[in-house]
């Protein structure tokens, strides 16, 4: 939350009128609190501890957060019909999901759209990617700001900016430095200039395509891995302070410890000749324990919470239809 100063001049260690790290004494007495609508289209096949991974971070702060989990129309119906799942138990499904359409008349402070176990050559080719068109249109009335998450951010960036992705030779796998480039929003606040973020994806846009792009701002790069974090900001209170609109992460801050190991054990069941995650296990050991180096990171999701608060209005309804 951030620290209430008694001017509305700009304090010289406490810019109140340039950031939302301080707020005047004024308008903190006219805030209203209640809890932030976060709602998550999860596509992931392992539902469960993608839900675990995220709800840590999102819930790691002193606000209420209300999470809602949907998924796509056509996977809802397939298993209210009977179809079996095989990564997450269909009675959980049943019991804490909905269908998007059973959501989309609501409005969310947040709104998140995770990854999916790809495997087309290209984005648009998905046999979802009609359903998730659907969606993300949907996001520009009805959401404040949206975070999209590995495939779910080369699906939004192919949307909104018609940045196509293309599939390497293999497979970008393992954990990889980044640096901090530019943060104009503060959704790297406290983060180092230097970091490493697990990197598991077939598919990746082109640095110089992104970069085409005025408004899609790259915050964090990788001379190996490529753009992993982008943001496309827009203003709020008046235009005085920007927040970010939408989040672009095709990378994963919130992976446990053992998850990409978890990822190579299975891959390399499947097939011996399976290349080991890069820089993951030590001395690339996969019979010793990686070391969790980038655990900080996923502190990017309780600064998009912080940054949600900021930027929403106390009555959700109010959340414009345009930007």
């Amino acid at each position: 939350m951030p620290v209430i100063i008694n001017s509305a001049e700009i304090h010289p260690f406490l810019p109140s009128l340039g950031t939302p790290l301080a707020i005047e004494s004024a308008r903190a007495e006219h805030q209203d609190i209640r809890p932030l609508e976060i709602a998550i289209i999860n596509l992931m096949a392992d539902k469960q501890t993608t839900e675990r991974q995220l709800a840590l971070w999102l819930g790691n702060t002193s606000l209420q957060v209300k999470l809602t989990f949907a998924t796509t129309d056509s996977y809802f119906r397939e298993v209210r019909n009977g179809r079996e799942t095989k990564n997450t138990p269909v009675e959980h499904i049943r019991k804490f999901y909905s269908a998007w359409s059973e959501i989309k008349d609501r409005k969310f402070d947040g709104f998140i759209v995770t990854g999916v176990n790809a495997l087309k050559e290209r984005v648009s080719d998905e046999d979802i990617w009609p359903e998730v068109q659907q969606i993300l249109r949907w996001t520009e009335t009805n959401v404040l700001s949206s975070l999209f998450l590995c495939w779910g951010a080369k699906a939004a960036l192919k949307h909104f900016h018609d940045v196509e992705s293309y599939k390497g030779r293999q497979k970008l796998f393992g954990l990889f430095e980044h640096h901090l480039l530019s943060d104009k929003t503060g959704l790297l606040f406290g983060f180092p200039d230097v970091f490493s973020v697990p990197v598991s994806r077939w598919k990746s846009p082109r640095r110089e395509d992104i970069l085409k792009h005025e408004k899609l701002e790259i915050v964090a790069d990788s001379e190996e891995a490529g753009p992993n974090i982008m943001v496309e900001s827009g203003p709020y209170d008046r235009g005085r302070f920007l927040f970010p609109r939408r989040v672009y992460i095709l990378n994963h801050p919130e992976y446990d410890t053992e998850t990409l190991g978890v990822e190579f054990k299975r891959d390399s069941t499947a097939n011996r000749d399976w290349p080991l995650p890069l820089h993951y296990f030590p001395k690339d050991d996969p019979r010793q324990t990686p070391r969790n180096t980038w655990r900080h990171t996923a502190h990017i999701y309780t600064n998009w919470i912080k940054a949600l608060y900021e930027a929403t209005p106390y009555n959700i309804e109010d959340i414009p239809r345009t930007f």
